[in-house]
């Protein structure tokens, strides 16, 4: 399942999903092995008492291109209408908490761990958890081979984190983060609930 589009347009200018998405991509052009070393997130250093900034650094590093291609695809995708709904300072808001507990649930499930963890994936899947509560009847149009179909967001994004929570449960080593998703998510949930109530009232979290 690979999403094309939502049909609810953005009231605004997403400034800061697009932010997110150039400074993002800019970092990536100039990553070296010691820049992913210092300022990804690391368990071990974590549990060591240091990281602590690296919780939200490392929402900034990607380890291939398509690695970045498909956290800012996503990003792109989802992004503009939870900045709408919760305005800039909400997003800011959001998007640190799901990158802080997305590193903070892979420290509990990695806590030994020496390898850096990189990517936006915690942060986004957060943003995930937010789309899913306050629009849940969107139309997601998702491709599946060579169809196209209409799937409403709240079934699209659980059937996503179920498949993370799964793979996360099974243990196996795939080389990807499935419990900073998880992390990300759970973080994401709280804010979903804010935007709904202040999408329900008419009103926004802006500044």
């Amino acid at each position: 399942m690979f999403p094309i589009k939502d049909d609810i347009p953005s009231r605004s200018v997403p400034f800061l999903t697009w932010l997110v998405i150039v400074a993002s991509t800019i970092i990536f052009l100039f990553e070296t092995p010691e820049i992913i070393h210092r300022w990804g997130f690391v368990p071990v250093r974590f549990w060591m008492g240091e990281d602590e900034i690296n919780m939200i650094t490392y929402a900034f590093l990607h380890g291939n291109l398509f690695h970045i291609f498909g956290n800012m695809y996503y990003l792109y995708i989802f992004g503009d209408n939870v900045e709408d709904g919760l305005g800039k300072m909400g997003f800011v808001s959001l998007f640190l908490t799901s990158a802080i507990l997305g590193a903070f649930f892979h420290a509990l499930a990695h806590p030994h761990s020496h390898v850096p963890l990189v990517g936006a994936s915690g942060a986004i899947s957060g943003i995930l958890a937010a789309y899913m509560i306050m629009y849940p009847t969107a139309r997601i149009y998702t491709a599946v081979w060579w169809w196209i179909y209409e799937v409403p967001a709240y079934y699209y994004i659980a059937l996503w984190i179920a498949i993370q929570y799964v793979y996360a449960l099974s243990g196996v080593e795939t080389g990807v983060a499935w419990w900073a998703h998880i992390g990300g998510f759970v973080g994401g949930i709280p804010f979903g609930i804010i935007g709904r109530m202040l999408k329900r009232e008419g009103t926004y979290w802006d500044v």
